[in-house]
């Protein structure tokens, strides 16, 4: 069921209908009251039982007239007030009992609207307050004129009974020129001034300098001397200086020809009810200050869903002034199938009483007046109020945080996409792919080559249609020079956008009449053209285009595409430079390759002829010392190949081990013998323990052995010895080569084991390229196992290897 349909809920009744429905529980109340002590003394005839819902009635009408015009009561609406008045003196009546009996009728009122939580505004209030005003007013009035029959105006004995006890209201007579004749107590408190220091003189004393000298005073009297009564609501003057607020009724007196006598004046300090009026009106406006200037809509709606109120940023959010939604159905605001949800919810929450609806942050989405959807967040709070429950909905425009969200998004996804792979063309299909998929409808990137030209590398496009035609125009990437919009905006460097594609442009566009009626085919409606920069070097460009009108925001994605064309020219940046290293390594791996391989056959030549050499008996002392050097450079030379051939093969495939059965501490020991026969001058230990059988390969384990006792004796002082120990360790074994001397620099540890790495310790001539803990290490990582170094200057330098006896 629509709920714009349903009958509208019954709303608060106003402080007239409660004075109307609640009329005899009131008459009720207030003699109930009296009665039980409220009221001193015995109970009197001036309770008017009889007359009190006659002035209920009346005070009622009074109301509904204020609720009609806004305006406050006039005297001419008392007509039972003045008669009420008239009725107290034939039953001992005195002024006491009167504000008596206006007090707790007063009280009477305002606790049954706490009871029944009417909804009472401030004007009902004062409305009220003004017609018992008035009522005491006309009471006191009425009460004159009857002593004046019987005694004179100043008779001592009236102004007595007139005076005593009362002092919540300033009663006081004037005489016609407006000059005080009686004060009571109540004068005195409210106004400050003892009866001496006022009788006889000018009520204008009581008035501010502004009111006296605007004539005011004068006017009060004139116009109850007209009308009967002038009620005022206005600042007074005490006798300190202070200022307070006044609920003043100045009444006519007159006797029984209609001859004016004076005028009463009952005067009633209102200043509280001021400030709490002052207050809730500041409160208000603060309010209203607030609302108008949110950021965020506040709507605010009945239980049948219809809007009741709404501020300044919620006619923004959504394009309707205030009177196209107010009384409107809230799904007015929201798309399908929103708008049949909250109906829904609004049915559950009326016959289960629970609120669905009710929560915080919850996101959904919005229609605007001309039809579009947005995502807002929306949060409801519920009131209860004696008219029923009212829901306060606060809704936030969240467009600009989802494109922000879906642009992190985006950007993680094209960084993680892009990031795959080093290599040129796949970078550039991706980088495509990515842009049709989130950005266009179709897309070209356009790669600077070595000849200075733009080619056309990579297209993309939504619709299989279009791929097609995209292929047409791979011949013709736009000539840099030309006029062509797409070439000038990669001159420039900068992004540009075209929200709308024009004939011109298109002919400019163009290469030749065939590419124009390609172009034309493609459809382009707006276009987004991205240079692609790195490292201050233009690439390229990407040409993004929409084949329909850009019904978003062209400049908040053409920030978009500047992002991913800044990440898709670092990654094809890195994909060239990747590209080039590998060119440089592989033709530096050919070079070595063929230089090692070629250099072999003569260093095998100058060994074997060193050798023979050596082996001759008839050569003297001196050649044999010279051919002894020749030999060992040879050696040198060879061990170097070695090193290069084994380098080249770890970088490209990994050093090969063929394991085979071997005991490790027997196979060590061995190498190490060797070793100390070319090192005839140092001391180098060695131990072992536990059992040694495994399966390794023997050549390798040979040259890691050489390597690491060959560094140990290298770089350690020529006096201190090199310590070699293998350990069994169940199902691995160990081995640690150990030197003294100072401890390898920190800052040399995080690159011991890379290629080419020299110690300072390592001299000339020694041959030495810097591959030996490379290589060594390679071997130990084909084994299956670790090498690690500790250097310290207490504890010196240990190497240690760590190899499984048998591999996985």
């Amino acid at each position: 069921m629509n709920l714009e349909t349903r009958s509208p809920e019954p709303s608060s009744p106003s402080l007239a209908e409660l004075l109307e429905e609640r009329h005899e529980d009131i008459i009720q109340r207030w003699t109930g009251r009296l009665r039980g002590g409220l009221v001193t003394g015995r109970p009197t005839r001036c309770e008017l039982e009889n007359h009190i819902g006659d002035y209920l009635w009346e005070m009622a009408a009074v109301l509904r007239q204020h609720e009609a015009t806004g305006d406050l009561p006039v005297p001419e609406w008392s007509p039972r007030a003045r008669a009420r008045g008239a009725w107290h003196p034939r039953g001992g009546f005195d002024v006491r009992e009167l504000l008596r009996e206006y007090h707790v009728l007063h009280e009477c009122i305002l606790d049954l609207v706490e009871e029944t939580n009417v909804r009472v505004t401030l004007g009902e209030v004062r409305a009220m307050s003004a017609f018992i005003s008035l009522g005491i007013a006309e009471g006191v009035a009425e009460y004159t004129r009857q002593c004046d029959e019987r005694a004179p105006l100043g008779d001592e004995e009236r102004f007595r009974l007139l005076v005593e006890g009362v002092e919540d209201y300033a009663i006081y007579m004037l005489d016609p020129e407006g000059r005080v004749m009686s004060w009571n107590a109540g004068a005195e408190r409210i106004k400050g001034y003892a009866a001496r220091e006022v009788l006889g003189q000018s009520f204008t004393r009581f008035y501010t300098p502004e009111d006296v000298a605007a004539g005011v005073p004068d006017k009060c009297l004139q116009t109850a001397a007209i009308h009967g009564h002038c009620r005022t609501e206005a600042l007074r003057v005490h006798k300190d200086g202070h200022r307070f607020w006044a609920d003043a009724v100045i009444t006519a007196l007159r006797d029984e020809h209609g001859v004016l006598r004076g005028f009463s004046d009952v005067t009633r300090d209102i200043s509280k009810r001021k400030r709490a009026e002052q207050a809730l009106r500041e409160t208000t406006q603060r309010l209203r200050a607030i609302l108008e200037t949110a950021v965020d809509g506040i709507i605010t709606i009945d239980e049948r869903g219809r809007i009741q109120d709404v501020n300044p940023a919620t006619t923004r959010i959504f394009g309707y002034a205030p009177e196209e939604l107010i009384g409107r159905n809230v799904g007015i605001l929201m798309p399908e199938p929103y708008r049949c949800a909250h109906d829904g919810y609004m049915d559950n929450g009326l016959s289960t009483d629970v609120r669905r609806v009710i929560g915080i942050g919850r996101e959904v989405e919005g229609l605007r007046k001309d039809g579009s959807v947005f995502p807002l967040e929306l949060s409801i709070s519920e009131t209860l109020l004696p008219q029923g429950r009212l829901f306060t909905g606060l809704v936030r425009d969240i467009t600009a945080r989802k494109r922000a969200e879906r642009t992190q998004a985006f950007f993680i996804e094209v960084g993680t996409v892009l990031s795959q792979s080093l290599d040129v063309p796949t970078t550039l299909k991706r980088l495509a792919s990515l842009a049709v998929t989130h950005l266009c409808d179709y897309c070209m990137v356009d790669l600077l080559g070595e000849d200075g030209r733009l080619h056309r590398l990579e297209m993309a496009a939504r619709a299989p249609e279009k791929r097609a035609l995209l292929e047409i125009s791979r011949p013709y990437p736009p000539l840099l020079g030309s006029h062509s919009p797409v070439a000038r905006a990669l001159e420039s460097g900068n992004a540009v956008a075209v929200p709308e594609i024009t004939p011109g442009w298109l002919d400019a566009a163009a290469r030749n009449a065939e590419h124009r009626a390609n172009l034309e085919a493609l459809g382009p409606k707006s276009v987004a053209l991205v240079p692609l920069v790195a490292r201050g070097r233009k690439l390229g460009i990407i040409n993004l285009a929409w084949t329909s009108p850009h019904a978003g925001d062209l400049t908040a994605d053409l920030e978009v595409a500047k992002g991913l064309a800044d990440r898709a020219a670092v990654a094809i940046d890195n994909a060239r430079l990747y590209q080039e290293a590998q060119e440089a390594i592989r033709v530096r791996e050919d070079v070595v390759a063929i230089v090692s391989h070629d250099l072999r056959n003569p260093l095998n030549a100058i060994t074997l002829s060193a050798t023979a050499l050596l082996k001759r008996e008839d050569v003297d002392e001196r050649s044999t010392k010279a051919v002894s050097r020749i030999y060992a450079a040879a050696e040198r030379a060879s061990g170097m190949i070695r090193d290069l051939l084994d380098f080249t093969q770890a970088r490209v495939s990994g050093i090969p081990v063929q394991p085979a059965p071997l005991d490790f501490h027997e196979h060590v020991h061995r190498v190490v013998e060797e070793v100390q026969l070319a090192w005839p001058e140092r001391h180098i230990l060695f131990h072992a323990h536990g059992d040694g059988r495994g399966e390794w390969d023997e050549g390798r384990l040979a040259q890691v052995v050489t390597n690491l006792v060959g560094n140990a004796l290298q770089h350690s002082p020529a006096g201190t010895p090199v310590r070699v120990t293998t350990w069994s360790e169940g199902p691995d074994v160990r081995l640690e080569v150990y030197n003294e001397g100072d401890p390898i620099p920190a800052e040399l540890r995080t690159t011991l084991f890379e290629p080419y790495q020299r110690g300072q310790e390592a001299g000339e001539g020694r041959g030495s390229l810097g591959l030996g803990l490379y290589i060594t290490r390679q071997i130990v990582l084909g084994h299956g196992g670790t090498l690690d170094v500790r250097s310290t200057g207490d504890e010196g330098t240990t190497f240690t290897v760590r190899l499984p006896r048998h591999q996985a």
